[in-house]
C-alpha cells in the first residue's frame, strides 16, 4: 500500500479527531465555567443566608438577656419588700389584735410604693391571713393546707417563687413571692407572701420597641403562658399551655440558653427562639424572630443574582453555539480538501494493493495464469516466470475430486464468487491447506474479463486447532480421552442403545492408596504411575472402547456395540474388570524399583434408555463407592437397591434439617437405680418424632447429626432442655435429688466452641451443676487428649461430674484413666447382657469393677434386664444399674409419675 493514502487516511482521521476533541472542550469549559458561577453564588447566597442568621440570633440574644433583667428586676423588688417587712416584723413581732390595723396600714403603704406588688400578705405559723395590703379582704383566711405554705413550715424553705398559679378567690392567675419568718430561736413563725399580677409583665413588654417579626414572651418552668408582645391575634389568655415538646426536653437537660427553629405554638408562625431563664425564678424569656420576615431581603438579593446568573448562562450559551459554528464551518472545508487529496491517493493505493500479505492470482476468462503477486510466489515456492501462462491446475494436491471443483466453478459462476478451505500443493511437493477466494471481474457492459484469486497458508492455525482440540478433548498427562470427551461417547453410545438395542457397559477404575505415592515418592513419580497404568489400561481394550482419565487417579472405560443381551454383556463386563485388575497388579519400575498398584473397580450396565448420561454416570460411581467400601482391590456391579440406600439417606438427612426449626427432637429419659431399686437419676436420650415416618431409630440419624455437623447445635439444644428438666427437678423437694446424664459427641467436645456454648446454656438454665453428669465415649481420647482433659477440667471445676460411657469397647487405657477427672464408668451392655453365659466377659465386668474401686470412681452398668444379672451384679459389688428391668426410656412426666407414685 502507498504512504501517501495512508498519510491521507491520517489526516482525515486526525483532522476529524481534532474537531471532535475541540467540540468537546468548549462545551466542557462552558459547563465548566457555568459550574463554577453556580457554585460561587451558591456560596455568596449561603454566606449571606449564615450572616442573616447569626445577626438574627445576635439581636434576639441581646433582647432576651434585657428582658431577663428587667424580670429579675421585678422579682428583686418584691424580694426587698419582703425582705423590709421580715425585718419589722422581726422587731416589732408578729401582730396580735391590738397591732393588726397598725400592720394592715403598712401592707397598704408598702403595697403602693411597690408597684409592681399587687398584694403583699402576712400569714401566721397556723397557716391564717393575719394581714393584707389590700384591706381586710382577706383576713382570717387559712391556707395552712396549701403547697406553698407546707414548703415554709414543714420543709423549712427560705424564699419561694411560684409558677403561675391559679386562686379560686379571686378568679385570676397569679405569682406568689413568699419568705419564711422565725423566732429569735429560730422557731417557724409564719411567712410573708408577695402577689405578683401577670398583667405587669405584659404592659412592661408593651413598653419595648420591637423589629418588625420580633415578638417577646414569658413563660412559667410549665410552659404555661405569661405575657407576649406583640399580642397574639388569636387570644391566647394568660396561663394557657403551650405544647412544645422540645422546650420540655431544653427544661430537662438543664441548660440555661438555647436557640432553635420551629413553628411558633403561639402564631404557628416558623421563628428562630432564643430562650433564657430568668435567673433561679420560675420564668423563661423566649424572644424570637420571624424566619420569613427577617430573609426577605435576603430573597430578593438571591432573585437578582439568580437572574443575573442566568443571564450570564444565556450569554456564554450563545457565545459558544456561535464558536462551535465557526469550528464546524472549518471542519467542513479541510474534509473537503482532504478528500481531493484521498482521492488522488486512491490510484496510488490501488497499486499497492497487490503488494498485500495475501496471494493474489490473477487469469483470464480461460484459466490462464496473467499476474501473481510476491506473497504468492512465496507461499507456493514458485517465481513469478514459472506460473504466468499456466494453469491453477498445477497447484492441485489430489486430495479434491473433480466434483468438488464443479461445485465450485458453479458457485463462481452463479453468484460471482466463492471462498472456503482447500488443500494445494508447494513447488517441492508438500501439502498445504489454504483460505482461498475466488472472484470473477466483470466489465461495465456486463463482460467477464478476469477471475481474481486471493489465498492465505492456514497452516499455523490448522495446527493450532489440532493442539486446542487436542487439550479440549484429552488428557495432558496420559493422552486419554477427559471428562467432556467421555461424556460425548457416552451419549452416543445411549443414541445406539435407542437405535439398535445394543447394550453397552461403563467402568470406573480408582487406583487404590494412590495419595500414599504421592506423598512417600512425590508427584512426578505419581504421574509416572498413571502413564504406565493408561498404557497397560488401553492394551486390554478394544479399539472400539473408549478409555478415559476422568479425574487425579480414577479412569473409565466405555464398552459399547455388544449386544441386546443383559447377561452376555455384563459377563463380558466382567471378564473384561478382572483382566484391567490383572494388569494393574504386574508391578511398575520406578527409579530400578518395583512398585504394585491395586485398584477397585465399578461397574454400571447400559442396558435401557430410560436412563440419561447422568443417571448412568451416578449408577458406576455408587457401585465403584460400595467396591472401595467392600475393601478395596475388587469388582462391584451396580445395584438398584444402592440407589434407594442412597435416596433413603438423601431425604433422611433433608429431613434431619428440617427437625429442629419444626420442633420434632424430643427427650426420653431412662431411670438410674441403686441395689435397692429406688431411682437415683436418669440418662437423658434423644428422640426424634418424624411426622412421616414416626420413631425415628437414633442408630440411623445419630451418625447423620455427626456426618453433616448439625450435632454441634442439636446437641446444645438437648443439654439445654436436659438442664431446664434438671432445674425445675431442683424445685420439688421429692425430685431435687435426681441427677440427670447427657451423652456427649467426640465432636462436639472437639468443637472450639464447645466451651462457650455450654457455659451459655449453664446460664441461660441456672442448672444446679452438682446435679449434672456429662458421659463421654473413648474415642474422645483417641486424638487431641490433652485439649479434651483441659476442657473437662474446665467443666469439673464448676461443678459438673463426668461418667466414661461404653467402657471397654474402644480405646481402653489405664494411663488415661489415672489422668481425666472421671466420676464414673459405665460398664457397657454388650458385656452385661452375656455375664451369666461368658466367663471372658464375667472377667471383664469384674475387672473393670475392680479397676473403679482402685481409682476411687463410681460405677454403673447398663443393659441391665434379668434379676439374675442384677444378682451377679451385686455380689460382685456393682451398686448402680440401667435397663429395661427397671424402665425402659420415658417421657419426664412419666418418670415424675413413677417416682411421686401418681
Amino acid at each position: 500500500m502507498s504512504l501517501t493514502s495512508i498519510n491521507v487516511n491520517d489526516d482525515v482521521l486526525k483532522a476529524t479527531k481534532t474537531y471532535r476533541q475541540q467540540r468537546r472542550h468548549v462545551i466542557a469549559l462552558y459547563l465548566l465555567a457555568l459550574f463554577v458561577m453556580m457554585v460561587l453564588f451558591g456560596w455568596l447566597l449561603s454566606e449571606q443566608h449564615k450572616q442573616e442568621i447569626e445577626a438574627a440570633e445576635s439581636r434576639i440574644t441581646a433582647r432576651a438577656n434585657v428582658v431577663t433583667e428587667w424580670a429579675k428586676g421585678v422579682f428583686a423588688q418584691s424580694g426587698q419588700a419582703l425582705f423590709g417587712l421580715e425585718e419589722l416584723l422581726a422587731l416589732q413581732g408578729m401582730p396580735d389584735s391590738e397591732n393588726a390595723q397598725a400592720l394592715q396600714r403598712s401592707l397598704e403603704n408598702l403595697t403602693r410604693y411597690v408597684p409592681m406588688v399587687d398584694e403583699i400578705a402576712v400569714v401566721s405559723a397556723e397557716g391564717r391571713v393575719l394581714a393584707s395590703g389590700r384591706g381586710n379582704r382577706k383576713a382570717d383566711a387559712d391556707i395552712s393546707d396549701s403547697v406553698f405554705f407546707n414548703a415554709f413550715k414543714q420543709e423549712e424553705q427560705e424564699e419561694l417563687i411560684t409558677p403561675l398559679y391559679w386562686s379560686n378567690r379571686d378568679q385570676r392567675y397569679y405569682l406568689y413571692h413568699g419568705r419564711r419568718l422565725e423566732t429569735a430561736t429560730g422557731e417557724f413563725s409564719g411567712v410573708v407572701i408577695s402577689s405578683i399580677v401577670p398583667e405587669v409583665f405584659a404592659d412592661a413588654l408593651e413598653q419595648m420597641s420591637v423589629y418588625d417579626g420580633e415578638s417577646i414572651a414569658l413563660v412559667d418552668p410549665n410552659l404555661k403562658f405569661i405575657a407576649r408582645y406583640p399580642i397574639p391575634q388569636v387570644q391566647f389568655a394568660t396561663g394557657s399551655q403551650i405544647e412544645s415538646p422540645e422546650t420540655i426536653a431544653w427544661l430537662a437537660r438543664g441548660e440555661s440558653t438555647w436557640s432553635i427553629n420551629f413553628d411558633s405554638p403561639i402564631d404557628g408562625r416558623k421563628r428562630l427562639f432564643r430562650m433564657l431563664r430568668v435567673g433561679e425564678y420560675p420564668m423563661l424569656a423566649v424572644v424570637g424572630v420571624d424566619l420569613h420576615e427577617l430573609l426577605s431581603a435576603w430573597r430578593q438579593r438571591a432573585l437578582i443574582l439568580m437572574l443575573v446568573m442566568a443571564v450570564i448562562a444565556l450569554l456564554g450559551a450563545w457565545g459558544v453555539r456561535h464558536y462551535l459554528n465557526r469550528l464546524a464551518l472549518a471542519h467542513q472545508l479541510r474534509q473537503r480538501i482532504e478528500e481531493r487529496e484521498q482521492a488522488r491517493a486512491e490510484a496510488q493505493i490501488a497499486a499497492a494493493a497487490f503488494q498485500t500479505h495475501l496471494g493474489i492470482l490473477i487469469t483470464d476468462p480461460q484459466g490462464t495464469i496473467l499476474k501473481v503477486n510476491e506473497t504468492f510466489s512465496r507461499i507456493t515456492g514458485y517465481s513469478e516466470a514459472e506460473i504466468i501462462g499456466n494453469n491453477p491446475r498445477m497447484f492441485s494436491s489430489g486430495l479434491q475430486n473433480a466434483t468438488f471443483y464443479r461445485r465450485l466453478w458453479k458457485r463462481v459462476i452463479k453468484t460471482g464468487n466463492w471462498e472456503g478451505e482447500i488443500w494445494n500443493q508447494r513447488k517441492n511437493g508438500e501439502l498445504f491447506p489454504e483460505w482461498l477466494t475466488i472472484s470473477a471481474v466483470y466489465s461495465v457492459e456486463g463482460a467477464l474479463t478476469h477471475y481474481v484469486a486471493t489465498m492465505s497458508d492456514i497452516s499455523e492455525r490448522k495446527a493450532a486447532e489440532q493442539e486446542i482440540h487436542q487439550l479440549a478433548f484429552y488428557d495432558t498427562l496420559t493422552g486419554l480421552a477427559n471428562r467432556r470427551l467421555f461424556m460425548d461417547r457416552i451419549g452416543s453410545a445411549l443414541k445406539e442403545l435407542q437405535r439398535h438395542q445394543r447394550c453397552g457397559a461403563l467402568l470406573f477404575i480408582d487406583i487404590d492408596n494412590f495419595k500414599q505415592i504421592n506423598d512417600t515418592l512425590g508427584h512426578y513419580a505419581g504421574d509416572q504411575v498413571l502413564q504406565s497404568v493408561a498404557r497397560r489400561l488401553g492394551q486390554m481394550l478394544r479399539d472400539t472402547d473408549t478409555l478415559a482419565r476422568l479425574g487425579s487417579d480414577e479412569f473409565a472405560v466405555l464398552i459399547e456395540g455388544v449386544d441386546s443381551n443383559y447377561a452376555q454383556t455384563t459377563l463380558l463386563a466382567e471378564r473384561i474388570a478382572h483382566k484391567l485388575l490383572a494388569t494393574l497388579n504386574t508391578p511398575i519400575t520406578l527409579a530400578e524399583e518395583g512398585i504394585t498398584v491395586t485398584g477397585s473397580i465399578g461397574i454400571a450396565i447400559m442396558a435401557s434408555n430410560e436412563y440419561g448420561v447422568d443417571d448412568y454416570l451416578q449408577q458406576v460411581d455408587m457401585a465403584l463407592f460400595q467396591a472401595k467400601s467392600n475393601g478395596r482391590h475388587g469388582v462391584c456391579f451396580f445395584d438398584p437397591s444402592m440407589q434407594a440406600a442412597l435416596l433413603a439417606h438423601v431425604k433422611l438427612e433433608a429431613d434431619l434439617r428440617q427437625a429442629q426449626a419444626y420442633q420434632q427432637w424430643q427427650l426420653y429419659y431412662q431411670p438410674q437405680v441403686d441395689h435397692h431399686g429406688k431411682i437415683t437419676g436418669v440418662e437423658a436420650l434423644l428422640r426424634w418424632h418424624h411426622p412421616e415416618r414416626g420413631m425415628v431409630s437414633p442408630g440411623d440419624f445419630i451418625p447423620l447429626l455427626e456426618s453433616t455437623g448439625l450435632i454441634n447445635d442439636v446437641g446444645e439444644w438437648v443439654l439445654e432442655d436436659a438442664c431446664h428438666q434438671l432445674a425445675r427437678w431442683a424445685q420439688h423437694p421429692r425430685l431435687s435429688q435426681l441427677t440427670i446424664s447427657v451423652n456427649i459427641s467426640p465432636l462436639q467436645f472437639r468443637d472450639e466452641q464447645f466451651l462457650a456454648r455450654v457455659e451459655g446454656v449453664f446460664a441461660r438454665t441456672q442448672v444446679p451443676l452438682q446435679r449434672l453428669k456429662l458421659e463421654v465415649t473413648e474415642s474422645l481420647f483417641v486424638e487431641a487428649r490433652d485439649d479434651a482433659r483441659d476442657k473437662m477440667l474446665t467443666l469439673k471445676a464448676r461443678g459438673v461430674r463426668f461418667s466414661l460411657d461404653d467402657f471397654g469397647t474402644g480405646y481402653s487405657s489405664l494411663a488415661y484413666l489415672a489422668q481425666l477427672p472421671l466420676d464414673q464408668l459405665k460398664i457397657d451392655q454388650s458385656f452385661v447382657q452375656q455375664v451369666l453365659d461368658s466367663q471372658a466377659n464375667a472377667a471383664i465386668v469384674e475387672s473393670t469393677i475392680a479397676l473403679a474401686e482402685s481409682l476411687n470412681l463410681e460405677v454403673i452398668a447398663e443393659g441391665v434386664e434379668t434379676k439374675a444379672q442384677q444378682a451377679w451384679l451385686l455380689a460382685h459389688d456393682c451398686h448402680a444399674y440401667q435397663g429395661y428391668l427397671f424402665g425402659r426410656p420415658v417421657t419426664a412426666e412419666a418418670i415424675e409419675r413413677l417416682i411421686l407414685g401418681d
